[in-house]
């Protein structure tokens, strides 16, 4: 197993965090990839020269910044076969996947069986963001006791990862707008300090930034984030963007898909799409 990892960015802000595809090699030889990053020279020269074929691409959710890589990717190794998750659409015009370059050879519901079923389980889930579906499907490696998610739980580190520049960290960590400072600050706090003139302070400073807006997009304090980042780094969590737009509108299907996956799957770590992985837990720590 080989986990692969961009920087990624948020749009019309200075946040970037990492987004990561894992590569699974099958026994018959062929590679399964999940959640396929971009397609760059290195990234293709990388997964080549690890001696076996790309055989599945899997796209294990319908959100844009993973969708945005299938059809590429797809292309840069055309003779394997796409999977993706059920509920696929588009915003502002619900467009089918084709248009994005995407010719499935599956969609991962509850009674597909793919050619991979026996090494590599999978569960479905089903919700909605408001103005479309949300879906996401889980999977189980067998081997290596993993489960792969895109979203439902993170693990914000301590420190940025690797692949965040320190440029953008020292930018995350500088004096904020003035618009921004005064929506994202609790009523009655302090005026904000100067930035960290160390670097490492600022990057550090940057990085708590950052983390916050990617689960919260709009965090309660941007100026001094340092007590709402020790409350919500270092352990497994549930993004709160997705407790309240996804899991909270959905509390029934939420139970019984971790209910299902933690009863079906003996699992000792778990890979998600972003920040740290991977992550030592058991179905205990996911319920």
């Amino acid at each position: 197993m080989w986990l692969f990892e961009q920087p990624q960015s948020l749009g019309l802000s200075n946040v970037t965090a990492n987004v990561r595809m894992t590569v699974i090699k099958l026994v018959g030889g062929g590679l399964w990839v999940h959640a396929p990053v971009a397609p760059t020279r290195e990234c293709v020269e990388a997964l080549r020269a690890l001696g076996a074929p790309v055989a599945h691409v899997v796209l294990p959710t319908f959100a844009y910044e993973h969708k945005v890589f299938m059809g590429p990717f797809c292309r840069a190794f055309p003779d394997a076969q796409a999977w993706v998750a059920p509920s696929q659409w588009s915003w502002p015009i619900n467009l089918p996947v084709q248009f994005f370059g995407i010719f499935p050879s599956g969609v991962l519901t509850a009674d597909t069986t793919p050619p991979w079923a026996d090494e590599i389980e999978h569960r479905p889930f089903a919700s909605s963001v408001g103005i479309g579906p949300y879906s996401e499907v889980a999977f189980f490696h067998k081997r290596s006791k993993t489960l792969l998610v895109t979203d439902a739980v993170v693990r914000v580190p301590s420190s940025p990862p690797p692949v965040v520049s320190a440029s953008v960290l020292a930018e995350a960590g500088g004096k904020l707008p003035a618009a921004v400072a005064a929506f994202c600050t609790p009523p009655g706090a302090p005026p904000a300090p100067p930035p960290p003139a160390d670097p490492a302070a600022r990057a550090s400073l940057g990085w708590m930034r950052m983390a916050l807006q990617v689960l919260f997009f709009v965090p309660a304090d941007l100026v001094r984030p340092e007590a709402a980042f020790r409350r919500y780094s270092g352990k497994l969590i549930v993004s709160p963007v997705l407790r309240k737009l996804v899991f909270g509108n959905a509390v029934l299907a939420t139970r019984a898909w971790v209910d299902d996956i933690a009863s079906s799957w003996d699992f000792r770590r778990i890979i998600p799409c972003h920040f740290d992985a991977p992550i030592a837990a058991r179905p205990a720590d996911l319920r």
